[in-house]
């Protein structure tokens, strides 16, 4: 799995259609991010980003995905699991995984940052999938079911309009007051210090079990309902879920960043 793309690629329409948390909110963890972030962080950030925030960084891993050089990386947003695992039987089928999934690609990204020899251009990726993908493993229809490819196929009406599980949980809640990310980061980041410290001690693996045991539940309701149309009643009981995903994917971004550049970091000026 390589990061080493044509850096014509950086720059791609963002027009293109986007999932996974949607453009608003892997925008609002980018943002909120960026306030957790130590000095070094801040400085590799700047370097490789130039002036692009992190906010408008974590769109590109979707938008990428549509070029035939990177359609490779399509996989890379999700990992498929039957349910009814336990989180030893869940740990052991993610570690054994033969292909690419958001889990191993986030993984291998990490340590391309953390290789000092790496092209610079190559690292710009291995960011930018970073920044993408620890939002993606927190949006809990990314860790679930392939036959109904992440609740896609599962239907549903919310408001009177058609949707289905995964759209409702990744855009349609968060974007239910018609916030845009801006706003968003503002009212979630209100995070307690305690929160913050145990939320970046939890290991990557877990970061993927939540999300798991969430889909679950998600799955175990839909199963029950008389309806299939829903409403603000459905939006009460889970907006405070998304937005502590949201928290804990900006938290738990910020702290690996820090930690990828607790020694520092050196810029490059040129690499291929």
């Amino acid at each position: 799995m390589k990061f080493h793309y044509p850096f014509a690629l950086l720059i791609i329409a963002i027009s293109l259609i986007l999932i996974s948390w949607g453009y608003t909110g892997h925008r609002t963890i980018g943002q909120i991010t960026e306030s957790y972030l130590s000095p070094n962080a801040k400085a590799a950030v700047k370097d490789l980003l130039g002036d692009e925030s992190l906010a408008d960084a974590a769109t590109w891993a979707d938008e990428a995905r549509k070029f035939p050089e990177l359609k490779e990386t399509a996989n890379w947003h999700f990992l498929n699991l039957p349910l009814g695992l336990n989180f030893k039987k869940f740990k052991n089928m993610v570690d054994t995984m033969k292909q690419a999934n958001v889990y191993s690609a986030l993984i291998k990204a990490q340590e391309t940052l953390k290789q000092k020899d790496t092209p610079k251009k190559e690292k710009i990726n291995a960011l930018k999938f970073v920044l993408h993908f620890v939002g993606d493993m927190h949006q809990p229809m990314h860790i679930s079911r392939a036959e109904d490819k992440g609740g896609n196929t599962i239907q549903l009406n919310y408001e009177g309009k058609g949707t289905n599980l995964h759209s409702l949980i990744d855009t349609r809640l968060l974007e239910h007051r018609g916030l845009k990310y801006d706003s968003l980061a503002i009212k979630f980041n209100n995070i307690p210090k305690r929160k913050i410290r145990k939320w970046q001690k939890t290991p990557i693996i877990k970061w993927a079990w939540e999300s798991y045991q969430i889909s679950s539940k998600l799955y175990a309701e839909v199963d029950e309902m008389k309806s299939r149309t829903i409403g603000e009643e459905y939006y009460n009981k889970h907006i405070g879920m998304v937005e502590e995903r949201i928290q804990q994917a900006s938290v738990r971004l910020a702290g690996l960043l820090n930690e990828i550049y607790k020694d520092g970091y050196v810029s490059e000026t040129s690499g291929n």
